[in-house]
């Protein structure tokens, strides 16, 4: 029986920028199909472990060795290819679509921009009614079919964001990856967003969750990787690592882990303790 590759594989990488190591001889291999989730506090090294794998950073040579990273098995990804693989939306995508020439596309033109990668509407490469289609389908899937010709610069924070995830999976994507997805939404907009992203979990996307919010993990997620100064701090089932102890220490202030109707909660332990922001 065939198995897939891991969805994203690293052997002893560090990262650095300056003298700063941002990621410390991290070994970690996380399952394609398996929803995971990457917790840690601010400065952890959550977005550099994104950035590898999306291609905008690569390993440091550390003493003689580089390291290694394998994306669905390869080494070797030309990036227009990998882009096709995997659904990426982040905070950075989220503000380099909100103004400008960007922010003046339609939501259909948005969705349709995720086939070549572009960001303006002139650069737009296609084909034809079918991919309209598949654009018109993947706003639908977000309940954005409505948003299809409004332009991003008109819409809210949370319909911006549906636009975009509609846009990272219209190719059909490995994983979608989901950097802090919840940023910027009011109370409404995220319970919103975070029942849509569980449905998409139910029907077989599966789901890469950047965050330093317990709160955004959701019950699909059954695997939690811990980050802590730029180290793995802990790899294993999302209850094994979703305790009072382990978070404390991650997050370096006491805190206390509940869990209501199959969502987890979060809260600082010690009155007058703060957590890292």
């Amino acid at each position: 029986m065939s198995h897939s590759p891991p969805l994203l594989e690293l052997e002893q990488v560090t990262v650095t920028r300056g003298p700063v190591r941002i990621l410390d001889r991290v070994d970690i291999t996380l399952p394609q199909g398996q929803h995971t989730a990457i917790l840690g506090a601010n400065g952890s090294g959550k977005t550099s472990l994104l950035k590898l794998l999306i291609r905008q950073f690569y390993p440091s040579v550390d003493g003689e060795h580089a390291g290694t990273v394998r994306i669905l098995g390869r080494s070797d990804w030309h990036i227009d290819s990998l882009r096709r693989q995997l659904g990426i939306v982040s905070n950075e995508l989220d503000q380099a679509f909100a103004s400008g020439r960007s922010g003046r596309m339609t939501a259909l033109q948005t969705v349709l921009s995720g086939f070549s990668g572009v960001r303006l509407a002139r650069h737009l490469k296609y084909d034809g009614k079918r991919d309209v289609r598949r654009a018109g389908e993947a706003l639908e899937r977000m309940d954005a079919g409505h948003l299809a010709e409004r332009t991003l610069e008109t819409m809210s924070t949370g319909e911006r964001r549906r636009t975009l995830i509609a846009r990272a999976l219209v190719h059909g994507p490995a994983a979608l990856v989901l950097d802090e997805p919840t940023t910027g939404l009011d109370i409404a907009a995220r319970a919103t967003l975070l029942k849509q992203l569980g449905e998409l979990a139910a029907g077989g996307t599966t789901l890469l969750l950047v965050t330093h919010h317990v709160e955004e993990i959701l019950p699909a997620i059954r695997r939690v990787v811990l980050l802590k100064a730029g180290r793995v701090h802990g790899v294993g089932e999302t209850e094994q690592m979703l305790t009072d102890d382990r978070l404390s220490d991650v997050f370096e202030t006491p805190v206390a882990v509940g869990r209501h109707d199959q969502h987890w909660t979060l809260r600082v332990e010690r009155e007058g303790a703060t957590g890292r922001r």
